[in-house]
This record gives structure tokens, sequence and C-alpha cells, in this order.
């Protein structure tokens, strides 16, 4: 069974490269272009792991991740939550965790480094990249 991750962030090209990133481990995706529909999604379908951007107009990634704690429904607010940012103030790490974040990540990240990560999450294999279908 496949694991469902859904990506929200506000850039078209970062979701798709994440994607791209990720396409080794055989995932499904979800994704949302704010934090927001990235909250309807989440209520709807269920998702195994969210990755959201730090900075998304409206909405921002601390919000979504607050909003996600909050919710009444374990599968939401349980799921596993990676913030990433290319900010590079020094509390943002702090300020993620303390918001409900499972990890907190900087861009830019490479592929095996994003890849180690969710693997860990999702209790994935370590040599599920060299897998061949």
């Amino acid at each position: 069974m496949n694991r469902t991750v859904l990506i929200v962030d506000d850039s078209d090209t970062i979701r798709h490269i994440l994607k791209v990133y990720l396409s080794k481990l055989k995932l499904d995706f979800l994704d949302a272009d704010r934090g927001d529909r990235g909250l309807r999604l989440l209520g709807s379908s269920p998702v195994d792991l969210v990755i959201a951007d730090f900075n998304m107009p409206g909405m921002s990634g601390l919000d979504f991740v607050r909003q996600v704690r909050a919710d009444t429904r374990p599968e939401v607010s349980r799921v596993p939550l990676l913030l990433l940012t290319g900010g590079k103030a020094p509390d943002l790490e702090q300020r993620a965790l303390q918001a409900g974040a499972s990890e907190f990540v900087r861009k830019p990240i490479s592929s095996s480094a994003l890849s180690a990560v969710v693997r860990r999450h999702l209790s994935l294999p370590e040599d599920l990249d060299g897998l061949v279908a």
C-alpha cells in the first residue's frame, strides 16, 4: 500500500521539485498551494505525512501546523508534519517545533536528505530507493 504525502507550498516549482526528490520512494501525492486548501485536503483524504512551507501568503506554515494539531480527529492531528523554510532566522526551528511540527527542515535540501527524513517519519526501509518496480 502506497503512502500519501500532502505537500503544501505556494510555489508550484517547489511542490514539483519535492515530488521529483521523493519519486523513488513510490509515494502518492496530494498538493495544495495554500494552507487553507491543505487543511481541506487533509480533512478529506487519508494522509500519512505533510510537508508544508513555513512562509506562505494568507495562512503561514506555523498557523497551518497549529490548526492541524488542534483538529479533533486523531488521523489529522497526529499526522507527521515537516515544516520547510529557506528563512535564516535562528529562532525558526524553535517556533516550528513549539507550534507542533514533527521536524523542521531548511531549504535548500538535497534529494537524499529529504528522502531520509521522509523515510524516517513513514518508517520506510532505508534501501527503498534501490528497489526496482
